[in-house]
């Protein structure tokens, strides 16, 4: 429930108060004001039919010592079935010591969540923070679930408001890496390339010309395992404009290679 993050953030920040979750506290304003919560599919490609795992994790934390955020979801497509706090989680990986966790599900469609470290210390960096299992019948959309209202307590006691929040593509983790044709083909001004990778590695997405010589690389980079997209602007490495005609794209990842052609028309 809402009072529960309440009392957590309250507690965190050495107030005392009741009522909604921000209308209940002082947002005083503190160093998470860029912190961003990411909500991304966390099931493998053999995931149990009719499950959906998420993974919840914070991006650019600094002296974090507590969350908590509501999550709205379509309680018509979704039964929610339970909320894990992950191992090793951003609050508690340089800690012995566990967090004090707090989830609820009391009202239908929404899910409260939140946690605080009990150490003394603060958290910062990149890193998990919980994942939440629902059962579905249908194909999970990223506009079925909606961060209603969340905070980030830094060990200073100051509160910002959750205000950075991303939720991913969330179709099930690839089962093979794959290279597909862009579109639109033929393009002109800008085309987009969408390519899945099966296992974390280095990418490199490159465009080629009709003689073999690289033209401009879109990717090169490691990539975790899932669905991707990388857009060509018609302009070689330098930023110049090339000429119309065909051009090849070539994907490469671990021992996967592929190519496609496209045609630029001006």
């Amino acid at each position: 429930m809402r009072q529960i993050l309440v009392f957590l953030a309250l507690a965190l920040a050495g107030s005392a108060s009741a009522g909604e979750m921000t209308d209940g506290l002082t947002i005083t304003g503190g160093q998470n004001s860029f912190a961003r919560l990411t909500i991304e599919r966390a099931d493998a490609p053999d995931a149990e039919q009719g499950v959906l795992k998420l993974y919840v994790s914070l991006v650019q934390a600094k002296n974090l010592k507590g969350y908590g955020f509501s999550l709205i979801y379509d309680e018509g497509k979704y039964e929610f079935i339970e909320a894990r706090e992950l191992d090793g989680n951003l609050l508690s990986s340089r800690s012995e010591r566990n967090t004090l966790f707090l989830s609820s599900s009391r009202t239908p469609g929404k899910l409260d969540i939140g946690a605080m470290k009990v150490d003394g210390e603060g958290a910062s960096g990149d890193g998990g923070l919980v994942e939440l299992v629902f059962k579905t019948t249908g194909t999970p959309l990223p506009t079925d679930f909606q961060v209603a209202e969340g905070v980030l307590v830094g060990l200073d006691g100051n509160i910002d408001m959750l205000t950075q929040i991303e939720i991913g593509n969330l179709k099930p983790l690839p089962d093979r890496t794959a290279l597909s044709q862009n579109m639109p083909n033929p393009f002109n001004p800008s085309t987009t390339i969408e390519y899945q990778i099966a296992e974390a590695g280095q990418v490199r997405l490159a465009i080629y010309n009709l003689l073999g010589q690289e033209v401009r690389i879109l990717v090169d980079t490691r990539n975790e395992a899932g669905h991707f997209t990388a857009t060509w602007d018609g302009k070689d490495q330098l930023g110049r404009q090339v000429a119309s005609g065909i051009y090849l794209y070539r994907l490469q990842a671990a021992n996967f290679s592929a190519s496609r052609r496209m045609m630029l028309l001006k």
